[in-house]
């Protein structure tokens, strides 16, 4: 599936993700613009090789892998492969786009309020046991059984770099 992302004062550019995943999105989108709130996709479906180059520029700026990995996960490791994964924005605060800021925006306070109705839930909240760092704009989707098996083991996964 193909969901287009769309928001006041940007291009209109495309994500991908699972099928199941795509639908709940846009019903979310759709409940969130009648409240005023503004959801735009920003990255959903990530393949190997796109997340590789992710890996590497994090790891350049970083200056170590392992710094890197609390940032983005390494190639094969990320929820965005699943297709289930999205990172989200407020289309009304651009400026706050994949960064901690987004978790002071109207989005994001909708999310916490309203996303699990549809099947999302926030990946990697404060103090997360992963050890990732708190990431307020990525979201998973677990509103099926098959989402739900395949993310539960994470939930408590501690993540290492090797």
């Amino acid at each position: 599936m193909v969901v287009a992302s769309y928001s006041q004062d940007v291009a209109q550019r495309f994500e991908q993700l699972h099928t199941d995943a795509g639908l709940a999105l846009l019903q979310m989108i759709d409940a969130a613009r009648l409240e005023g709130v503004w959801i735009v996709p920003v990255s959903g479906f990530r393949d190997y090789e796109r997340q590789t180059r992710l890996f590497r520029m994090k790891t350049h700026q970083y200056g170590s892998a392992e710094a890197a990995a609390r940032a983005v996960a390494p190639p094969g490791h990320s929820e965005h492969h699943t297709g289930y994964a999205i990172d989200l924005s407020d289309g009304l605060a651009r400026a706050m786009d994949i960064s901690q800021a987004f978790g002071k925006t109207a989005a994001y306070a909708w999310l916490t309020r309203r996303a699990a109705e549809f099947g999302f839930e926030l990946s990697f909240p404060e103090n997360n046991p992963q050890g990732v760092q708190y990431e307020p704009w990525h979201w998973r989707y677990v509103g099926t059984p098959e989402a739900r098996r395949l993310f539960e083991p994470a939930k408590s996964e501690v993540r290492s770099v090797g």
